[in-house]
């Protein structure tokens, strides 16, 4: 996306007849891709029980979703204190929240993605504290450095679809969990008013309860395979619970026991496919994916820090 850019989605739950409706109004499939996301934190959760997101892609490089805070940096979370947001053209885009004043906070989520090496090095040396060493000037020696552990691992399936300026996003994750998204992009705060009404009104049409919170793939897969990494975010007031289960689709393939890899194996996954999957076949069912191989890694120990105000989102 370009640098600078202002993020305003909305999740929403698909089925099978998603893609006939896209198609009804005159949306254009853009493509399909597979991908493998891999999250770090420290040992003790630090990162993610400061709402900083830490995610390494396959074929895409690294990004880190961290909440925006206002210029000149402001005490977060578990007190650290967070630099400001880079500027424009430092590698990041606002995320902002997609609910109307009369929506449910609840649907709202609000995040910076940083992209740049420096951007996200910096920000993680100020949530944990710590001053940049020599070699962190890349985000994979940082990682080593901080002693970064990777805690969660699965591959997403994606269908993309393109209907004016809207980008409609159908995943489904290996561990049997599928979630939609409407994006739009827009270059100044001004415009965000009408994109968030577009995307409301795209979501509305596609998704029949459109007020209701939909949990995004990581805050199900934490409660589904690290449950205690998810009550300590609950506890933390990272996360908020889930309305009810979602549903766990019997097609898709079990979690496997993760051996711990370090950034070694991250940069090899980065280098290149890792089990990639071709796109469904022509006509296809997105949400019936062929068998997907999921990963879930041991709980490891954690503290719990102290309570916040209650969320305004679910994990990205």
């Amino acid at each position: 996306m370009p640098s600078g850019s202002i993020e305003v989605e909305s999740k929403f739950t698909a089925g099978p007849g998603t893609e006939a409706r896209l198609a009804a109004l005159g949306a254009a499939l853009a493509g399909s891709s597979s991908f493998r996301d891999l999250y770090y934190d420290t040992p003790d959760l630090r990162l993610t029980r400061a709402d900083h997101w830490l995610r390494l892609r396959q074929g895409a490089g690294w990004e880190l979703k961290c909440p925006p805070l206002p210029r000149g940096g402001a005490s977060h979370g578990l007190g650290a204190a967070c630099p400001e947001p880079p500027a424009e053209g430092a590698g990041g885009s606002s995320h902002v929240p997609d609910a109307a004043s009369q929506e449910p906070p609840a649907v709202a989520t609000t995040y910076q993605e940083l992209t740049s090496p420096r951007a996200v090095v910096g920000r993680l040396c100020g949530v944990l504290g710590v001053a940049p060493a020599p070699g962190w000037d890349q985000v994979p020696g940082a990682v080593a450095g901080l002693g970064l552990q990777e805690f969660a691992s699965f591959v997403t399936r994606r269908r993309s679809y393109r209907l004016g300026g809207l980008r409609v996003d159908l995943d489904q994750a290996d561990f049997g969990y599928a979630v939609a998204e409407v994006e739009a992009l827009v270059g100044a705060q001004e415009e965000v008013p009408a994109a968030r009404e577009e995307v409301l009104q795209l979501r509305r049409a596609l998704g029949p309860d459109g007020a209701t919170r939909v949990p995004g793939k990581m805050s199900v897969y934490l409660r589904r395979h690290r449950p205690r990494h998810y009550q300590l975010l609950l506890q933390a007031g990272v996360l908020a619970g889930d309305p009810q289960p979602p549903p766990h689709d019997d097609n898709a393939a079990g979690p496997e026991t993760l051996a711990k890899r370090g950034p070694s194996k991250a940069m090899e996954l980065a280098g290149g496919p890792d089990g990639e999957m071709g796109p469904p076949s022509a006509g296809g069912d997105w949400a019936r994916p062929g068998p997907l191989r999921s990963t879930a890694p041991p709980s490891a120990g954690e503290r719990v820090g102290p309570a916040r105000p209650p969320p305004q989102h679910s994990a990205p």
